[in-house]
């Protein structure tokens, strides 16, 4: 008996992406042996990311299923909260350290193409964003979405986890992230630094060229038809992501 494919929605693409009982099903591609050794490195370590389960009869790659709720906007309420925050920068703190030995296969071929590691790099997540969070009640559980692994230096990640979990964007922003009113971003950024570990200055010294990076990323791959960011050009990120870089500009000083 065929089991029930039920779709699962938030992506930026609707129909890429099913739930088939416990597991999940996605399209597989030249990036997939290097993300499923990532993942499989993972679970040696216990870390709350999918197992990686093979391809099933139709290509796709297969992931185990984690339950829970994905902080798609308006957040959970848990998200809301300064502590929220905290959970954010101590799970990015847990993936660095777990994947910190990690060695990609080689030659190592990610979804932009093929890249190895430089020194001080690791392999990050790359879209370490609310919208890939799993939360249980008030507790963070798991991320999701490895697509856009890449290498790179661990900052990286936390400073594009930290622009979106502090609200470093424009005002209108909080509302649609639920929000009643624009939140304490000074608050947000330091609770987050408290769970990664790390002085906030830190994180603020590098917003303004990780968020350039993802423009640049963006613009050049999918100038070229590189998917996904070729559909992200397709919906316009590109002019939010300029409007997000030149309100960092603005306010930067006042965030010190």
């Amino acid at each position: 008996m065929t089991e029930r494919e039920t779709p699962l929605y938030g992506g930026l693409e609707d129909g890429r992406v099913f739930r088939v009982g416990d597991t999940v099903r996605r399209p597989a591609g030249p990036w997939t042996p290097a993300v499923h050794a990532l993942l499989g490195h993972l679970a040696t370590k216990g870390f709350p990311a999918p197992r990686p389960l093979g391809l099933d009869g139709k290509g796709r790659e297969i992931l185990s299923f984690l339950p829970g709720v994905c902080s798609l906007r308006p957040w959970p309420p848990a998200l809301l909260t300064d502590d929220g925050a905290r959970q954010v920068g101590a799970l990015t703190r847990r993936y660095h350290d777990a994947v910190c030995d990690f060695t990609p296969p080689s030659p190592a071929i990610w979804r932009h193409g093929p890249q190895d590691l430089a020194p001080g790099d690791v392999v990050l997540h790359g879209d370490f964003g609310p919208y890939n969070l799993i939360w249980t009640g008030d507790r963070l559980t798991g991320v999701i979405d490895f697509e856009l692994a890449r290498p790179g230096l661990p900052l990286e990640d936390a400073v594009f986890a930290a622009i979106r979990v502090a609200h470093l964007r424009p005002d209108d922003l909080a509302i649609k992230a639920g929000f009643d009113s624009v939140p304490d971003r000074r608050a947000r950024l330091r609770a987050f630094a408290d769970g990664y570990s790390c002085d906030p200055r830190a994180l603020l010294a590098e917003v303004r060229a990780v968020q350039a990076g993802e423009l640049e990323r963006m613009t050049r791959l999918g100038g070229a038809g590189t998917e996904p960011w070729a559909t992200f050009l397709r919906r316009g990120l590109a002019a939010e992501v300029r409007v997000e870089l030149a309100w960092i500009g603005a306010n930067l000083s006042t965030l010190a």
